[in-house]
């Protein structure tokens, strides 16, 4: 997207960047999803993300319980590995598994003749490995892991894209909860197979020593739609009614705040601490998902009038809550330039979403 407006890419980078972790792993250098594969930018980081190890939507690991399963039961349900096929030229193919069919997958795949590990993913304080040296993008499309077909994605296995002395391998939670969703795999050398990989998901330690707990009463929940921004401070109002805390930061150019924004919390390793729930989305106030000495921070747009206008959300601590954030969003005209772009490349419909995202984090 070279011909995105000027500096529109720069303010969204140093947006993204405000608000990651601050203690997020350092990803290896890679060509990002959206370029690789002709996506959108902003469809693109919606999409998945792609660093050494690729962390892609799609499986069940979506924090929630087995189904069925007991409540606190420390292993995911296997279930049979996914349908691989057999290229004229020998090549294995592949779907992209869910996660709970990955220990088969392995297994099925080392049947296979394949050199294939799975990578054990652990809480930080029972695993010293960040992983890392995995293979790079290819200059041979041939050489990727991943194919793109006409409707899915696919594993491709063949000695181009596993190589003699390297290993593909598979990231495996034993566990749930699970903060982080989707599925992690690599092209590794195998002599720098690591024996586990860290799960950086917030609050996962606690997590899992609660299971072996009774569950704590998050006590009363409240349910809200985020609001458009002319809603703001009716819902503000009614919540405070009720004894949330909760505040309201406005979002500035640059050169009328010095408060850069960030230090929301992070993705939850328990789902029920999660302060939004569903794809529209709502908001789900209790103890767990704005606990003691936290806030709910309400972030009213720059330009509350335009039509991509939306309120973003988040929880930080109380002491961290700033009256403002520098807006590091687009123009309009800049967005609708955009969209005009990138429907002329694509010859279809706008892909590109509407400004801003909807959660502060």
């Amino acid at each position: 997207m070279s011909t995105r407006p000027s500096g529109f890419e720069d303010r969204l980078k140093a947006a993204l960047l405000a608000r990651l972790p601050e203690e997020a792993p350092a990803p290896a250098p890679a060509r990002s999803f959206a370029r690789r594969y002709g996506i959108p930018l902003a469809v693109g980081i919606a999409t998945a993300v792609v660093v050494a190890v690729m962390a892609l939507p799609g499986s069940t690991r979506n924090g929630s319980l087995p189904a069925g399963g007991p409540t606190g039961s420390p292993n995911p349900p296997a279930t049979g590995a996914p349908e691989i096929r057999k290229d004229p030229d020998g090549s294995l193919r592949l779907k992209l598994p869910g996660h709970d069919q990955i220990p088969a997958l392995v297994d099925r795949l080392k049947e296979l003749g394949v050199q294939v590990a799975l990578v054990p993913k652990r809480p930080r304080s029972r695993c010293s490995e960040l992983g890392g040296g995995y293979r790079g993008p290819q200059a041979d499309p041939e050489a990727e892991i991943m194919q793109h077909s006409d409707d899915d994605f696919t594993l491709k296995v063949n000695a181009k894209t596993v190589p003699p002395g390297y290993t593909l391998t598979f990231s495996w939670a034993d566990y749930y909860p699970l903060g982080e969703q989707g599925i992690g795999f690599g092209v590794v050398e195998t002599s720098k197979v690591p024996s586990c990989s860290i799960d950086y998901s917030e609050g996962l330690e606690e997590a899992l020593k609660a299971r072996s707990e009774p569950p704590k009463d998050p006590g009363k929940t409240i349910e809200v739609d985020v609001p458009a921004p002319e809603g703001l401070v009716a819902l503000v109002q009614s919540l405070r009614a009720q004894g949330v805390s909760v505040a309201v930061t406005e979002k500035k150019p640059a050169t009328e705040c010095t408060h850069v924004g960030g230090g929301y919390r992070g993705p939850q390793a328990d789902h029920e601490a999660e302060v939004s729930v569903g794809t529209t989305p709502r908001l789900r106030i209790n103890s767990k998902t704005v606990p003691p000495g936290y806030t709910l921070v309400l972030t009213k747009p720059a330009r509350p009038s335009s039509p991509y206008a939306k309120v973003g959300y988040g929880v930080k601590e109380t002491s961290k809550v700033t009256p403002c954030e520098i807006d590091f969003s687009s123009t309009d005209e800049e967005w609708a330039e955009a969209q005009a772009r990138l429907k002329e490349l694509q010859g279809g419909p706008q892909l590109l979403p509407a400004p801003p995202a909807t959660s502060s984090r």
